[in-house]
């Protein structure tokens, strides 16, 4: 066996033991991992208890582990590479239409060397020189579903907050990051309109969700959960259909425009998905949830997210639909 072989399995193990003993034996929760990897990036499953009582909600949990996976580093983020853009793109799109959580977890098994005066060692190559150091192993955590997730202008390269370092402190963040996705257990119930219905089961449905979306834009309506009207306008139709999107997903939003109409006319509760600030505006994204009830096709847990954007020298807030997806 090659010694790279030999650190790829010492590193796949270490990286395991480290996310389960602190799943396990410190958050009291469940752990679940998966014998062979899925080509879909998922290496195990947690199952979040608070005080040995299952919350009904699970986390995806992909694990890289190694110094290798870096790619640079700054004050405030670890950078790691994700070597292949096409399956990361893949898989981003996947891991979006989960409906549980899913995070990365980074391991990091070595610490840099030094020499006395305290500058790092570099080989003749210009690499950093690690050693092991796998008993005192420390790790970083990041929301795959974030909408920041990549460094900027890159395709492969994941940013990773050294804030949101891995242990015993972080269930908490994890359990209220869950919380925003999932939310509460028990979705408000809201009866599908004739005409959404209508809708999901079109035949043509490009043509007929442009009549609607066209149509909506005339009589936009007021969410009372967020007691502001909702602009309907290309924000929304750009994203359902980005071709970043898989095809899968642009079909689902589409057949649910109408389902999303009747949510935000009746919703009760919003969430706030994200937020993001500049020195001009504060950016939300907030999420709106319910079970769609219908005769034929029984019934769907369904999302529509809104984009908030609030004017920060008035004070003024403007509100856009923005997208509708499966739960």
């Amino acid at each position: 066996m090659s010694n790279s072989s030999r650190i790829t399995l010492k590193n796949e193990a270490t990286g395991l033991r480290v996310v389960s003993q602190i799943v396990q034996e410190f958050w009291e929760c469940g752990w679940q991992p998966y014998e062979h990897r899925n080509d879909r990036g998922i290496d195990g499953l947690v199952i979040l208890r608070k005080r040995g009582i299952d919350l009904g909600i699970k986390m995806n949990v992909q694990i890289k582990c190694g110094p290798s996976y870096i790619s640079s580093k700054d004050e405030n983020f670890i950078y790691i590479s994700i070597h292949d853009s096409q399956s990361l793109l893949q898989h981003l799109d996947y891991w979006k239409i989960q409906s549980e959580p899913v995070i990365l977890i980074f391991v990091n098994p070595c610490i840099e060397c030094r020499d006395k005066f305290g500058n790092l060692l570099k080989d003749n190559y210009g690499k950093v020189i690690w050693k092991e150091n796998r008993a005192n192993a420390i790790a970083w955590w990041v929301d795959l579903k974030a909408d920041d997730l990549l460094k900027t202008n890159t395709k492969t390269i994941v940013k990773i907050n050294k804030k949101n370092r891995f242990g015993e402190h972080s269930k908490g963040e994890l359990i209220r990051l869950s919380q925003r996705q999932v939310g509460p257990i028990g979705l408000q119930s809201i009866r599908a309109h004739a005409s959404s219905l209508a809708l999901y089961n079109s035949v043509s449905l490009r043509q007929e969700a442009k009549q609607f979306y066209n149509q909506w834009k005339i009589n936009p309506i007021t969410c009372q959960a967020i007691n502001e009207d909702v602009i309907i306008a290309r924000t929304g139709w750009r994203h359902i259909l980005h071709k970043r999107r898989t095809k899968e997903r642009r079909i689902i939003s589409l057949r649910y425009l109408g389902f999303a109409r009747d949510i935000i006319a009746n919703a009760e509760q919003s969430y706030l998905l994200s937020q993001s600030e500049d020195y001009l505006q504060t950016e939300q994204k907030i999420g709106l949830r319910a079970t769609i009830i219908t005769r034929n096709n029984g019934e769907m847990n369904v999302q529509v997210i809104l984009l908030r954007r609030i004017n920060k020298s008035t004070g003024i807030s403007r509100c856009w639909f923005f997208s509708v997806h499966n739960r």
